[in-house]
């Protein structure tokens, strides 16, 4: 019996990945949408970062009161769709630069799925979504 594949791919929607630079090494917030496009869910179980220390995954959680962030073990990708990391809701937390890391540079992150497969990108750092 073969074994299937896993396709993981990058959104190529302009915008969708990112890292928004906070001045003094502060913690950066990194934004991405991956799809899916295989027919099986996989999760993303790890995510480092030659560029930082420390690379974990949060949700903003919203009640009418007050909103906090809920770090998670991982996220599951659904068959043949799209999981987006976005403002407001999952978001990839970059913490303590190994380097100066500034607004024009990239960085590295890479994604471990739990069927084995290791996604490696770059996100571009930005200070706002609205200036690219």
């Amino acid at each position: 019996m073969a074994k299937s594949k896993v396709s993981l791919d990058i959104t190529a929607a302009a915008r969708s990945s990112w890292v928004r630079w906070l001045p003094n090494a502060l913690p950066a917030a990194g934004y991405i949408t991956l799809a899916n496009s295989a027919g099986k869910d996989v999760k993303v179980s790890k995510i480092t970062s030659p560029d930082y220390k420390r690379v974990t995954i949060y949700r903003t959680v919203t009640d009418a009161d007050s909103s906090k962030m809920v770090k998670l073990d991982g996220v599951t990708l659904p068959a043949k769709s799209e999981f987006p990391f976005v403002p407001g809701s999952h978001h990839i937390m970059l913490e303590s630069p190994t380097r100066l890391i500034t607004p024009g540079d990239n960085a590295r992150v890479i994604f471990f799925l739990d069927n084995g497969t290791i996604f490696k990108t770059r996100l571009p750092v930005r200070t706002s979504p609205e200036l690219y």
